[in-house]
């Protein structure tokens, strides 16, 4: 039996890398997979950059960031498999809420959206600017965030301020005060909504449908390996068994231990069955694709996708394509998953 460590943060889309733990998907293929949780996705990077984890649940644009060295010490990751696409969601404070129904911009979509918040954010003195969080600055959430700000004229740069705060503190900052809203995975919106703090503005995919989100993430100088080969197959037979609707229940409350993400089964299943309560009044959206689990082959149309949002936001260079490009290594998932079927 092969030990290995990997790091993760509580969300829910972390439910595959648990699941491969914790329901015998990683002991079938002759791993000891030891999960550590991690509050921030700095501790994440570090960790694993520092060789205390063998792999990571990590962001798609943290793992190219690490990879490039921006801002940190220069790691070059491999990312063999995609742990999830979507599952994020904008919420903001209950004032922000009133303010953006009083524009017309609650409950009618991306573009109504866009349109009310800028015109509350270019109201907003200099002194007292509109503020957001995001959960890393190379992360999908920040790309979201400047899509949505953009769209409504807004320079994310210049006329709103955009934070960093960990997601399981997302909701104490809107709480607080701290912040006027955020984007952040799931189920912390839900959370938000739940203690009466926040209304959801937008999901995900009202923004960016099936945006790229989490990676495995492992060192690229032992990606070959074939422990990570291994690690590969059990993920993808997790995430067979995450897929299945009847298997939400038992997911949601091994999610929702103390251990893990310390939360209601019932929020949690919410958030794995799209079916989400979006303000205090209980109004629901549903979006049976705002979370899809599975993990799956790296495309290099999502790498194209994560340079783009990168290129735009002013984090990499117009010749970096390419190297964005071979942190999502298909080859490996390939070479792990050939002959091996994968049934749901």
């Amino acid at each position: 039996m092969t030990r290995l460590t990997a790091g993760y943060v509580p969300l829910t889309d972390a439910a595959v890398l648990i699941a491969a733990a914790e329901r015998g998907f990683a002991e079938a293929q002759g791993l000891d997979l030891v999960l550590v949780r991690e509050t921030s996705w700095a501790n994440i990077r570090d960790k694993l950059v520092f060789g205390h984890f063998d792999a990571a649940h990590m962001l798609a644009p943290l793992a190219v960031a690490t990879t490039l060295g921006l801002g940190h010490v220069a790691l070059p990751l491999a990312a063999p498999v995609v742990l999830n696409l979507g599952g994020n969601a904008v919420t903001v404070s209950r004032p922000l809420a009133d303010a953006l129904a009083e524009h017309g911009g609650l409950g009618g979509g991306f573009a109504a959206a866009a349109e009310a918040l800028g015109e509350i954010a270019r109201a907003r003195s200099v002194e007292e600017p509109l503020t957001l969080a995001t959960t890393f600055p190379f992360s999908t959430h920040t790309y979201l965030l400047h899509r949505l700000l953009g769209a409504g004229g807004l320079d994310p740069e210049h006329d709103v301020r955009i934070i960093v705060v960990p997601p399981p503190f997302m909701v104490d900052a809107l709480r607080r005060g701290h912040v006027d809203g955020f984007c952040v995975g799931s189920p912390w919106n839900s959370v938000a909504v739940d203690d009466g703090v926040g209304t959801i503005l937008l999901l995900g995919n009202q923004i960016v449908r099936l945006a790229p989100e989490k990676v495995l993430a492992v060192p690229a100088e032992r990606a070959d390996d074939a422990d990570m080969a291994a690690l590969i197959r059990a993920l993808a037979a997790a995430a067979a068994w995450c897929a299945v609707p009847e298997n939400h229940a038992d997911l949601a409350a091994l999610l929702g231990e103390p251990r893990h993400l310390d939360l209601p089964a019932a929020l949690v299943q919410r958030t794995l069955d799209g079916a989400l309560v979006v303000d205090s009044a209980g109004e629901k959206r549903v979006d049976p694709e705002f979370l899809v689990l599975d993990a799956s082959r790296p495309e290099p149309t999502q790498a194209d996708w994560l340079f783009d949002a990168m290129r735009a936001a002013g984090h990499v260079p117009e010749s970096s394509r390419d190297a964005v490009r071979a942190v999502y290594r298909s080859d490996l998932f390939d070479a792990a998953m050939a002959g091996t079927p994968v049934t749901r």
